[in-house]
């Protein structure tokens, strides 16, 4: 612990070791202000001042707490288990032996990321095409225009953005000649702060251009009209409008999915073969792969290379670290 900042007696000391600990694990502002809740949330709960009081029966204390405002429904499965992943990264900073991290499994609070593979979440084309329509419809009665910014980061979203990005990224200022989109680490929204370069078609590319002349039209520098909170608050708010109205099931990250099984089916035409991710087939995984190498004539090893190196690839354009994370968007 030494050297280390560990004070949460006030709201700027835990913004600072907030910062700290999200520094400390190389991670963006998702991760700090994370960190920063759960800090206030020992700070409240168990009523310390600094980290050097934080003992073992505190933590499964926390931990039992969330498990009964899940039980109760006053706080989703997810957002207990976030809890528990910056308890254990916070102990994690501390680096005490006296401290154990603990597992959300053990307080029936896992989100069962592996559970969620082969799923299909993305929209479908015309669940997209109402939702824009029900957009266009709602600007030309009402002359708001967060409903055209809104419609317009939407149809940005088919270039691997998330909605957060979307409404962020700041287009006026991106080069997009070598038909690359550079997301910076900050301004643009990303999650954790983490720069990515996505590759674009000319479709993709005509979309950007698209909105970026809405932008200059209306002198905005991003399609997030007000603060970041109240676009994202209109945004969903917004969406429950429309779902209310027309009964029309639509996601903002259902076009993420979307555009994960078509770059999947893509990447597989670039190499002489038709084949689907398996979200879209519903098969088993078994099913799937040795579907696929009967209709192929593909070795285990030779399908297992390549469907490494486009997850890999599709990864990148996503901002994923991790392979198994787009297998939860393909199966």
């Amino acid at each position: 612990m030494n050297g280390k900042a560990l004070s949460i007696k006030n709201n700027s000391k835990i913004d600072y070791l907030a910062k700290e600990i999200s520094e400390f694990l190389n991670r963006g502002s998702a991760t700090k202000e994370k960190i920063s809740a759960t800090l206030h949330l020992l700070r409240n709960e168990i009523g310390i001042k600094t980290l050097k009081d934080l003992e073992q029966p505190h933590i499964e204390k926390i931990a039992s707490e969330l498990k009964e405002k899940v039980k109760v429904e006053n706080m989703s499965t997810s957002a207990a288990g976030s809890y528990i992943s910056s308890i254990n990264n916070i102990v994690k900073y501390i680096g005490s032996s006296y401290l154990q991290a603990i597992k959300a499994s053990n307080y029936e609070l896992s989100r069962n990321i592996s559970g969620k593979d082969g799923i299909n979440k993305e929209n479908t084309r015309e669940a997209a095409a109402a939702f824009k329509t029900w957009l266009d419809e709602k600007y030309t009665k009402t002359n708001d225009l967060r409903y055209a910014a809104l419609k317009h980061a939407v149809n940005i979203q088919s270039v691997n953005l998330r909605l957060r990005e979307s409404l962020l990224v700041k287009l006026g200022k991106k080069d997009l000649s070598n038909n690359i989109l550079k997301i910076a680490t900050k301004g643009d929204g990303s999650k954790n702060s983490r720069a990515r370069e996505i590759k674009i078609n000319l479709e993709q590319k005509a979309t950007l251009l698209e909105a970026r002349q809405f932008l200059k039209n209306n002198n905005l520098k991003n399609l997030n009209i007000g603060t970041v909170r109240n676009g994202r608050d209109f945004a969903n708010n917004t969406l429950k409008a429309f779902k209310n109205e027309t009964g029309v099931y639509f996601h903002f990250h259902g076009e993420r999915h979307f555009q994960a099984h078509e770059a999947y089916k893509s990447a597989w035409q670039g190499k002489g073969y038709v084949i689907e991710c398996r979200a879209r087939t519903g098969e088993t995984k078994t099913e799937w792969r040795e579907r696929i190498l009967s209709e192929t004539g593909l070795s285990k090893s030779e399908f297992a290379i390549l469907d490494k190196e486009i997850r890999q690839e599709i990864s990148r354009d996503l901002g994923h670290e991790r392979i198994e994370i787009t297998s939860r968007y393909i199966g």
